[in-house]
């Protein structure tokens, strides 16, 4: 999901901004969205959001585990120092399918086939 301009993954832009602005800010949606956007690359990849779109959990593919960090219009928390839960062995795809997707507030488009 990263900076894009080609317009291939604006739904999924709208689906965050949209899902954010309903639970927490919709003045500051575009901003966390542009945050979470640009978290969202390389060793990390966005799984969703939870706790009304207060924490985002995020795979660490170098570390193998999920990290949840908190987000707001100034930015996403140190991804790097934030781990709050590792999977161990537990690949991804095993980590989303035990996951109680359906509790979180967004599920990342690349992964709502799960739910």
């Amino acid at each position: 999901m990263s900076n894009r301009s080609d317009g291939t993954f604006t739904h999924v832009r709208g689906e965050l901004a949209w899902t954010i602005a309903e639970h927490r800010s919709a003045n500051e949606a575009i901003l966390m969205v542009k945050h979470l956007d640009a978290a969202d690359e390389g060793q990390f990849e966005l799984l969703g959001l939870r706790d009304d779109c207060e924490t985002a959990v995020f795979w660490d593919h170098i570390w193998r585990g999920v990290v949840e960090v908190g987000f707001d219009a100034h930015g996403v928390d140190n991804l790097d120092e934030e781990r709050t839960e590792t999977t161990g062995d537990v690949g991804k795809g095993e980590y989303l399918q035990n996951a109680e997707l359906e509790e979180w507030d967004l599920v990342h488009p690349r992964h709502q086939w799960l739910e």
